[in-house]
């Protein structure tokens, strides 16, 4: 059975335990800004004409460009319904810790 926190709000945080929800919700603001400034440095650079494929196959870098920015977004926002989830969790705690367990 997954361990984590059970709460009352969302559910279910798996894998973290409550002495972790703090340090986690720091970790994905860290890595959120991190990726931001990620995307901001592919915004400043000089595009090359072209990317490489993991066979070595070249294409248009603007479409490399779209595709890693769809994955750091997606990474973004994860992060970001992980962090909704531990501050309702967090909320929990601080209102009802009864409804709090781990589990």
């Amino acid at each position: 059975m997954a361990w984590g926190t059970y709460y009352k709000f969302e559910g279910y945080l798996s894998r973290i335990s409550k002495s972790q929800l703090e340090s986690k919700l720091e970790e994905c603001q860290r890595i959120n800004d991190m990726l931001w400034r990620e995307i901001l440095a592919y915004m400043a650079a000089t595009p090359p004409a072209t990317a490489k494929d993991c066979e070595g196959e070249e294409y248009p870098y603007p479409e490399y460009l779209a595709m890693k920015i769809r994955e750091l977004r997606e990474e973004i926002e994860e992060n970001a319904t992980l962090m909704a989830r531990i501050n309702d969790c967090l909320e929990a705690m601080r209102e009802t810790p009864e409804n709090v367990t781990e589990g």
